[in-house]
């Protein structure tokens, strides 16, 4: 699997950068304890190429990657988008302007409780489908 992106320069992982990418896995984890069979994804940690950018996936491959620009985020910000890369990264889920946590900006900021109603929401189309 391809573990690098041309729009994000992975960090070495070192100490500092593992400390990172454990503030990414408590949001994963928290969405485990909802769907306990959510499979495994690889995370990078990384700094953007384009300013705008705050995270990215490979589409259905379980590998996304958060910016050092959006672990500067508060909680549910990031929360927003781990949760975004995640639908892409496990579901292939496109962006979608009417799903506050799909839309491909950040214009809308979930809480804990809205983010796992969305994720879960979406998760049920993929695992619904035979």
């Amino acid at each position: 699997m391809k573990t690098k992106t041309k729009d994000i320069i992975n960090f070495d992982m070192n100490a500092e950068v593992y400390a990172l990418r454990r503030r990414v896995m408590q949001f994963i984890y928290e969405v485990k304890k909802t769907i306990p069979t959510l499979p495994r994804v690889e995370v990078r940690i990384g700094t953007s190429k384009k300013k705008e950018v705050l995270g990215q996936a490979r589409l259905s491959q379980r590998v996304i990657w958060i910016t050092d620009k959006a672990l500067d985020m508060n909680d549910d910000k990031l929360r927003n988008i781990v949760y975004h890369e995640l639908l892409h990264a496990i579901c292939g889920t496109e962006h979608d302007d009417e799903c506050p946590l799909m839309q491909p900006s950040l214009d809308t900021i979930l809480d804990k409780n809205g983010c796992l109603k969305y994720f879960t929401k979406h998760y049920q189309l993929i695992s619904d489908t035979p």
